[in-house]
């Protein structure tokens, strides 16, 4: 009886070790983690086995600063575009064959945007003409094929004179109905060097498999958050990645995109400071000259013409209304106030 129990127990753990686990649909496990909102962590965007390098990182003077700071050029010539990480598909466009290394190409380039469902979507940027594969609307895993690299919009060659394919890749806050948003600094679980964080120069193999392939492997996984604290300023503003979202768009430089929170508190300080400034002097000027002329007036009135005088002088606290009369037929009806008329101007 015992020998028949082991041998039960034995053919049930081969069976399943065999057999892939039990999967409920609708419930998340590891082998079939939901794809939104997605998992944490990110993969290259090109598929597993392959290698490319960087020709533009994060935080440069050329055009990854403002918006793009946390972006990164991956060197992807008319090569298959893969997700970075599980999500659903926002925005695409695809219809553009237009690029160069000019300001001109601004809002030519092609694209694919994919939320992740946590407040980021990631920006597939620059791809080929009429070669996306997914549409708005679409949930795509990690790995997944979502279009080709090329050279649509801003794209410059190593002479700064002609197209030069390739992908821009970059995480970005979430905003409805805006492709180009400002970047987030992020770090790649298939990166083992620098914190997974990619170096410019430097080349990397993807292990960006297909769901479900024996290949995968994560070398890292959840990196803490880096901060946020881009520095590079632009050599020439004009020549952005991408159009900054119409709301914050009025100065048309990246650096004023990137900058455009703080912004408004600067220019309402600027509105309000001259307001208090001409109030504050109108209000000293004419009490000052007033309380002047009715000191001087009443005491050298007084002393001349004991009859008219006292009748405006002896009230002098209705003077302060009638200040501006007073004053003016003071030296005008009488000769002795002529010495008063000189310290009158004098104050």
């Amino acid at each position: 009886m015992a020998l028949l129990a082991s041998a039960l127990a034995a053919t049930v753990t081969i069976v399943a070790a065999l057999l892939p686990p039990l999967h409920i649909p609708g419930v998340p496990d590891s082998r079939n983690p939901p794809l939104y909102p997605a998992p944490p962590g990110y993969l290259l965007p090109w598929p597993g086995g392959e290698i490319h390098s960087v020709t533009q990182g994060e935080d440069t003077p050329f055009t990854h600063n403002g918006f793009a700071a946390y972006a990164f050029d991956f060197d992807l010539v008319f090569d298959s575009v893969v997700a970075a990480r599980s999500g659903k598909v926002t925005m695409v466009k695809a219809d553009s064959s237009r690029g160069g290394c000019d300001p001109a190409y601004t809002s030519d380039a092609n694209y694919v945007v994919i939320d992740h469902g946590d407040g980021t979507s990631a920006l597939y940027l620059h791809l080929a003409y009429d070669s996306v594969l997914v549409h708005a609307g679409d949930v795509v895993q990690r790995g997944q094929p979502i279009a080709t690299s090329g050279e649509t919009g801003v794209t410059c060659s190593a002479d700064d004179r002609h197209p030069g394919p390739h992908l821009h890749f970059q995480v970005e806050r979430t905003e409805a109905g805006q492709y180009y948003t400002q970047s987030l600094p992020i770090a790649f679980d298939d990166i083992s060097a620098h914190d997974g964080v990619p170096q410019e120069g430097a080349s990397y193999a993807s292990q960006n498999y297909p769901p479900g392939s024996l290949h995968a492997v994560w070398l890292v996984r959840h990196r803490v958050p880096r901060a946020f604290h881009p520095m590079a300023t632009p050599l020439n503003p004009s020549l952005m990645e991408a159009p900054p979202p119409p709301a914050l768009a009025a100065s048309g430089t990246a650096t004023a995109a990137a900058t455009s929170t703080p912004t408004p508190i600067p220019t309402a300080l600027s509105s309000a400071t001259p307001t208090p400034t001409p109030t504050a002097t109108a209000t000293i000027t004419p009490t000052a000259t007033a309380t002047a002329t009715i000191t001087a007036t009443p005491t050298a009135t007084a002393a001349p013409s004991p009859s008219p005088s006292p009748t405006v002088a002896a009230s002098p606290t209705p003077a302060p209304a009638t200040s501006t009369p007073a004053p003016a037929p003071s030296p005008t009806t009488a000769p002795a106030a002529t010495p008063v008329a000189t310290p009158s101007p004098a104050a």
